[in-house]
């Protein structure tokens, strides 16, 4: 029996689930002089996550880290969930599969470290930004070629979409 491809994997996928630090964003935490958090997500992997939403896809964030940046990013997006402070994220990523109806061949999961190694061996598609940790990278059915918070989660997202069909459906009122 062959292995099953990145793309046939993808083909598969209803629900997108994202790590946020060195995924959605570059990694990267800056404090004002205040001690106020900044962090910095790319507009083009939002836009791609907005196709994602309008072709029917669930779209969920799971950090290891709770930020007010990342509260007021998904909800501005309109992301299904937001799960932070997760630690252990093999268990949480379980219960979202549950309680979104979904098996873990509908779901892809993208990480950047090794926190995110567990729920990405269970995820029916592997995602890794191209910066990620090299073991993180291995484990990846399929890596992008740019790095997480500058477009890997856009590359994502079109590959999710040409693999279900459904990009000429939400793409077509640009060309």
């Amino acid at each position: 029996m062959s292995e099953i491809t990145a793309q046939e994997r993808a083909a598969r996928i209803k629900l997108l689930v994202l790590d946020i630090d060195g995924v959605l964003t570059d990694g990267r935490v800056v404090y004002d002089q205040d001690g106020r958090e900044l962090k910095f997500f790319d507009i083009k992997d939002g836009h791609g996550l907005k196709l994602l939403q309008r072709a029917g896809f669930k779209i969920v964030w799971l950090s290891g880290r709770a930020s007010k940046v990342n509260q007021v990013r998904a909800q501005e997006l309109g992301i299904d969930e937001l799960v932070e402070d997760c630690k252990i994220k093999l268990p949480r990523f379980e219960r979202v599969l549950s309680e979104h109806g979904m098996q873990p061949e509908q779901a892809a999961f993208m990480g950047d470290d090794l926190i995110d190694l567990p729920p990405m061996r269970a995820a029916g598609l592997a995602l890794a930004p191209a910066d990620a940790w090299p073991e993180v990278r291995q484990a990846a059915h399929w890596v992008a070629t740019l790095p997480g918070g500058r477009g890997a989660v856009r590359q994502a997202c079109e590959l999710l979409l040409k693999a279900s069909g459904k990009w000429d459906e939400v793409t077509g009122r640009y060309f």
